[in-house]
């Protein structure tokens, strides 16, 4: 088998390896599609990884060749939850495992799945529906993170309709924006604006119905104290002072993103933090339950629906091909090339 292996900080290299050794309480798996992560590009080319070397790869989906899952069997379809929570904390022990104290993770904590076969724990392992296309199947993670962000939204709203009357706003156009706009417009809220900077993605956004506006706005002081939510999605700098200017009194503003470097937030805007009484959440990753609902479980009825999140993907590439597309995101992030993509994604 192949494997794309991060040897060091920028430097990706393909690599002939045996297949993994079966393992009691896991199932062998054949990777079919893995989404390619903004924290990949973060991980391999600027904060670094926790460990040298390492397979990346977190947004996966495969085949089973081998387990001892008594709900699986060979050749099902399946999606993998790539945190590995310790069960013995406190969030653990309420189920609450994103915030799980002392976790793993496949693709950063440990090897994931930029590689053809993947040694994976059967309790994340979801058994996925024909009707599910592999390319969606592989961004069931992804999906579902953002699914979390529009439960932590509506859990601000005494009820059903204020939710879906509230007026939003998404700051960053990438990937996870289109896929929340999308979400919430799924199921019947009010359309949310979302704000970027680039061209190509204003584009892209608007050719699939998306409400995109040029990040220049928001200095209009027309658009500030406009919105009764704001989501930063866009993890630069500038963004969280922006989402405080953005908010109405009493609003909420909802962070999201891994920050690209440090942020410094005005004096000023502290102050409109108090007198606008805002309210702040942080956001992280999705609630998994192999059985009982969680945001997993609603992803997987939303695509079942119609939501395809594979649509918001630009590049569909090979093991040989995926060093250079993040590389080329890589360039692009830190504004030394242009690069008019949205989302990339291996295809086995």
């Amino acid at each position: 088998m192949r494997k794309l292996e991060l040897v060091k900080n920028g430097h990706l290299v393909l690599k002939d390896c045996k297949k993994p050794s079966f393992k009691k309480g896991h199932s062998l798996i054949r990777l079919g599609c893995v989404g390619a992560c903004s924290s990949d590009i973060a991980r391999g080319f600027d904060s670094g990884a926790y460990f040298y070397p390492l397979v990346m790869g977190h947004e996966a989906m495969g085949y089973v060749e081998k387990t001892d899952a008594p709900q699986l069997k060979i050749n099902d379809k399946v999606v993998i939850f790539p945190l590995l929570p310790c069960f013995k904390c406190e969030s653990c022990k309420s189920k609450s495992y994103q915030t799980c104290d002392d976790y793993n993770y496949y693709g950063s904590r440990r090897d994931g799945a930029y590689q053809e076969y993947l040694l994976v724990k059967n309790w994340n392992l979801i058994k996925l529906p024909k009707k599910i296309k592999d390319e969606d199947a592989a961004l069931v993670e992804p999906t579902a993170v953002m699914v979390h962000v529009k439960n932590l939204i509506k859990k601000i709203y005494k009820n059903e309709k204020e939710f879906k009357n509230s007026k939003g706003a998404i700051i960053g156009g990438g990937f996870l924006s289109l896929v929340l706009s999308e979400i919430l417009t799924n199921v019947g809220a009010f359309p949310p604006d979302v704000f970027d900077r680039n061209d190509y993605k204003i584009k892209f956004g608007e050719m699939h119905g998306i409400n995109i506006i040029k990040s220049a706005a928001i200095e209009n002081s027309k658009n500030h104290s406009k919105y009764d939510w704001v989501v930063e999605a866009s993890g630069a700098p500038i963004s969280f002072k922006n989402s405080i200017d953005l908010v109405k009194p009493h609003g909420h503003i909802l962070w999201m993103s891994n920050v690209s470097g440090d942020v410094n937030i005005p004096a000023k805007s502290i102050s409109m933090i108090l007198r606008k009484e805002v309210t702040i959440l942080g956001s992280w990753n999705s609630s998994y339950l192999p059985k009982g609902m969680s945001d997993w479980k609603e992803t997987l009825s939303l695509m079942k629906s119609g939501i395809s999140p594979s649509k918001f993907v630009t590049d569909f590439v090979s093991l040989e091909e995926l060093s250079i597309v993040l590389k080329k995101f890589s360039m692009h992030k830190r504004r030394k090339k242009d690069f008019h993509s949205v989302k990339a994604m291996l295809k086995f």
